[in-house]
């Protein structure tokens, strides 16, 4: 019977585990829209005060450097789609990686990603994004 309950607590921690998991990804999913509709609002709350995006070329942007640029180039992202990604969650913390598709009016290109986010109340933010790698991108 002690295993079986066993069993069921572990079984049930894993279902709540990937509900948050995948919760996370779809936040990730949120951010990408919102960087093509340049929703500066929903970025600004969803972007640590401290966020740091260092791009593929080696650029640094902070929170406010990057949501200025997005707001520079409405309308230029046509889409970001993420292609692939996984999540990872150490207690308040969660880590995704990926790869995003970003169709621009220009150009399209592909970006291999990692993430950092921290929980905040009932909410995640992120603080982090590392482009590790980039396919087909010209600037």
């Amino acid at each position: 019977m002690k295993l079986l309950l066993t069993f069921l607590l572990l079984v049930s921690f894993q279902c709540a585990l990937a509900q948050q998991e995948q919760h996370l990804l779809d936040f990730e999913k949120q951010i990408e829209a919102a960087v093509v509709a340049a929703d500066i609002s929903f970025l600004q709350k969803s972007y640590a005060n401290d966020f740091r995006f260092k791009h593929g070329t080696g650029h640094l942007d902070t929170k406010d450097s990057w949501l200025k640029d997005v707001e520079r180039n409405k309308g230029k992202f046509l889409s970001r789609n993420v292609d692939r990604a996984e999540a990872e969650l150490h207690g308040d913390i969660g880590i995704t990686q990926g790869a995003i598709t970003v169709t621009r009016t220009e150009n399209k290109y592909t970006i291999q990603y990692v993430r950092v986010y921290r929980k905040v109340g009932d909410s995640w933010e992120m603080f982090m994004h590392r482009t590790v790698q980039q396919e087909n991108f010209k600037p």
